[in-house]
């Protein structure tokens, strides 16, 4: 049996994902990732450092607000960009990328992965302006692929916002408008418990920031068994101009695995069994319909052999149904106590 069109779609971008996240044939130039407080990038930027690792590509670590020793993976080359310039700090990034090849050479130039850990910096009012030349100067090669972090519920100053001119797009939209591919972080157990009120026609809970409680900013709802992981919001922008959307799970690998630690599991988000339904649809052959229902229809042996044993009242009254004229009819034996209670004259009547 062919799979059918949900299934191609699932397949197709669950493979557009594993593409970038092994930053295969130039995927994403600049990926951006919005994390919160309640969940960072972490477990999704270790991930694309171990694939780069993996497949022999130089990884550059350019760090804001991240010391060296807490680095969550080991980088090829760190860089502190802590108080530098943005002209020397560019200078600083492209010495340690090799140079492009030239445009008659057939050699290609190795791959480069530039991780930046927090761009807030570039938002402030001093290079705010600077922000979209600044990271299109960094992708001088296609071999080169940029990934960085925004942290969505950290507030930017109103200064920043008017720095140049009134009509001047706040920070944030400029990055949704440079990247190829946004990826969107969610702790798990915030969508089960938002997906646990939709199926009950509750109101969804609203958690973090969000929920604008004053001296609230992480919510901790109750995990339960299982409900460890990141749900990745993927938004992967193509060549084409069409637009890939899927949400999936980042979860770690089970004990019984080599490396739990560092080979975690990836899947949709509507194949998490705690996400997904328990009905399952049978399987009927083609041009056959059946309805679709949450209980089983069918009777088993033993039912139906109870149903053939079970004697129906009156069920001689429907022998013999359109041959004779009296299949149909209704009989009664009048009993002894029916026949005190009955009466001639309102029988007449």
């Amino acid at each position: 049996m062919a799979p059918s069109a949900l299934q191609q779609r699932r397949t197709h971008n669950t493979l557009l994902f594993q593409k970038l996240l092994n930053l295969r044939d130039g995927a994403s130039p600049f990926t951006l990732v919005l994390d919160t407080l309640e969940q960072g990038s972490g477990p999704v930027v270790r991930e694309f450092a171990r694939r780069a690792k993996m497949s022999k590509t130089k990884t550059i670590f350019i760090s804001f607000t991240t010391l060296r020793k807490k680095t969550p993976f080991e980088p090829d080359i760190f860089i502190s960009a802590r108080g530098k310039q943005l002209a020397a700090l560019r200078a600083e990034i492209l010495s340690c990328t090799p140079p492009p090849a030239p445009p008659a050479s057939t050699a290609v130039s190795p791959k480069t992965l530039l991780i930046i850990d927090n761009l807030h910096p570039l938002c402030t009012p001093q290079y705010a302006s600077h922000l979209s030349t600044f990271l299109s100067s960094l992708l001088i090669s296609p071999q080169i692929s940029l990934l960085s972090t925004y942290h969505a519920d950290t507030p930017i100053p109103l200064s920043s916002q008017t720095s140049s001119s009134a009509y001047t797009p706040h920070p944030l939209t400029t990055l949704l408008y440079l990247s190829t591919a946004i990826l969107t972080l969610t702790a798990l157990p915030q969508i089960l418990s938002q997906k646990r009120a939709r199926d009950k026609s509750l109101v969804e809970p609203v958690y973090n920031i969000a929920s604008y409680q004053e001296g609230v900013l992480v919510s901790l709802p109750s995990r339960r068994t299982g409900e460890e992981g990141v749900v990745i919001h993927m938004e992967l922008r193509r060549r084409s101009g069409r637009g890939v959307v899927e949400d999936f799970v980042l979860t770690r690998s089970s004990p019984s695995t080599t490396y739990p630690s560092q080979v975690p599991n990836i899947i949709l988000l509507d194949e998490h069994p705690l996400y997904s339904t328990n009905f399952t649809q049978p399987e009927t052959s083609e041009g056959e319909e059946e309805p679709q229902s949450t209980f089983n229809l069918g009777l088993t042996e033993k039912q139906k052999r109870d149903r053939e044993n079970v004697v129906l009242p009156y069920f001689d009254a429907q022998k013999d149904v359109g041959s004779s004229g009296e299949g149909g009819r209704i009989l009664y034996d009048m009993g002894a106590e029916d026949r005190e209670d009955f009466d001639d004259e309102e029988d007449e009547i």
